[in-house]
């Protein structure tokens, strides 16, 4: 039988045989009521123990922690069970277990803020946990003076009641805030648990003081095995991943983990004003520490925040140079030209000065291909593009970029008409001293052709015409016998203008 149906049939009949007991109230009723509630706690930590065990690896800390929370909640009842036995009617406040339930709150705190994922995390969570520890250390020694002074005052007892209840309540809190932000489903799992569990070690103990404060029966102690009831049925339910679909809005992760700190700060300093008349001295040092203790925690988040920020920026400057350059030659693509021939083109038209524009292809690229294969002719673009990439640095104002295929477009700005025909021509030579074989070509090696179209020579009303215009002039280069170059000339305009980029390479 699975654990989930096991969990009821264990849990009823104890909770039944507690009330029986509590009614009949026998000799020695509080400690029958201690013997059932530890064995209610036994089985719980049997189930969280399992828990642990089928947990994922980096969610084990956190079912670790809630494991020791239990254990000493065990303590602490075992103290009651041992106070029972030599007072029978027992006492409004027993001050040995104080110690253990200010430990499992602590604990509970620490397993909220938790968080194993980076060095951000572990750091900010280090915090959290010296805030937690001071917080309970504080709240103990002041709870210690009170419960002494509560022995002949009522009030006080009800004052001590209400701390509890505080703490509690805090407790609940800083888990809640921690489950609203959770996305993992794993994690999710453990983090309901948990919120219900530190919900109910408010609300049952709660109900439970106030029924003993104000009536005589002690039929009020089965609030006691009411948490460990709601975890364990809880515990038992192995595969279940409660809120499915729930996925934390940016605005609400945000907000959530900007108060968490907020929420153990504030309580730092609510203790304080406590000792303010008792220790003044502890009540400044923890009201520093508590101011202090959020700033370096905001500055920790902000210091990674300008971080990411930084490598962000820098990831975006890798992607706008990846989009705009071609990955095989390294050169400017079709779209980083374009944005280069827009500027270019603009300021010439405002600078009156020429713009020059060629296109140059790869003689015969088809052919070498079909006879070497595509990874030699890869390794061709990516040579003569190295050579086309060296030369034109040498001279300013010369970007080569890589077309399409095996076709480059070279852009000239300011140059003029011997300038831009003299930097083509050490182009085409560049990729001729390669002397890469070609069976194939015309001239037995790789060499290129060039057409050249510069805005001195026309009325040009973009740089797409003027781009236009050198592809004609390439394809006149192509038809004078390949490795060379052509400048256009207004009568090279075909009657079919399409058929020069479907005859080029012929």
């Amino acid at each position: 039988m699975k654990m989930q149906n096991w969990a009821p049939r264990f849990y009823v009949p104890l909770l039944a045989v507690h009330v029986a007991i509590l009614i009949a109230e026998p000799a020695r009723v509080l400690t029958w009521s201690y013997v059932l509630v530890l064995a209610c706690l036994a089985f719980t930590l049997f189930l969280g123990w399992r828990r642990l065990r089928f947990s994922v690896t980096h969610n084990r800390p956190t079912w670790a922690l809630l494991l020791l929370a239990l254990l000493t909640q065990a303590a602490a009842f075992v103290l009651l069970f041992i106070d029972s036995l030599k007072n029978p009617q027992g006492t409004l406040v027993a001050f040995d277990p104080t110690f253990y339930f200010c430990l499992n709150s602590l604990i509970l705190t620490l397993a909220a803020a938790y968080r194993a994922v980076g060095s951000l995390q572990r750091w900010t969570s280090l915090i959290d946990a010296i805030l937690a520890g001071i917080i309970a250390l504080l709240f103990y020694v002041f709870l210690r003076k009170i419960i002494g002074d509560s022995a002949t005052n009522p009030d006080l007892g009800r004052f001590v009641m209400w701390m509890f209840d505080a703490m509690s309540l805090f407790v609940a809190t800083f888990v809640t805030l921690r489950f609203v932000t959770t996305k993992r489903a794993d994690e999710r799992r453990f983090y309901f648990v948990l919120l219900m569990f530190s919900w109910a070690e408010l609300a049952f103990p709660a109900i439970h003081n106030r029924f003993v404060l104000s009536s005589e029966s002690y039929v009020p102690e089965i609030f006691l095995d009411l948490p460990f009831v709601a975890l364990g049925i809880l515990l038992s339910q192995r595969r279940t991943v409660w809120f499915r679909g729930y996925r934390p809005a940016a605005r609400t992760r945000i907000v959530a983990e900007s108060v968490s700190p907020f929420v153990l700060s504030i309580a730092l300093c609510i203790i304080a004003f406590g000792y303010l008349q008792r220790a003044p001295i502890i009540a400044i040092g923890a009201l520093v520490l508590g101011i202090a203790s959020y700033a370096i925690r905001v500055a920790l988040v902000l210091g990674r925040h300008l971080a990411l920020e930084d490598e962000l920026k820098g990831m975006h400057r890798d992607l706008q140079q990846a989009a705009i350059h071609d990955d095989l030659t390294g050169l400017l693509n079709r779209r980083g030209f374009y944005r280069i021939l827009k500027r270019d083109w603009e300021m010439a038209m405002a600078a009156k000065t020429p713009l020059t524009i060629a296109m140059m292809d790869i003689d015969s690229f088809k052919a070498y291909n079909d006879t070497y294969g595509h990874l030699a002719g890869n390794q061709c673009l990516a040579a003569t593009s190295a050579a086309l990439k060296t030369t034109a640095s040498a001279f300013e104002g010369v970007t080569v970029a890589r077309y399409g295929g095996e076709e480059f477009a070279v852009l000239l700005a300011g140059c003029d008409r011997a300038t831009a025909e003299h930097v083509l021509q050490r182009l085409r030579l560049s990729i001729e001293a390669l002397q890469i074989p070609h069976s194939q070509g015309t001239h037995r090696f790789v060499t290129a052709s060039a057409g050249l179209a510069t805005s001195t020579d026309g009325n040009y009303a973009s740089g797409e015409k003027l781009l236009g215009d050198a592809d004609i002039a390439l394809y006149a280069a192509k038809r004078a016998g390949r490795n060379c170059i052509r400048w256009f000339a207004p009568d090279m305009v075909a009657r079919e203008p399409g058929k020069y980029r479907r005859s080029r390479d012929q």
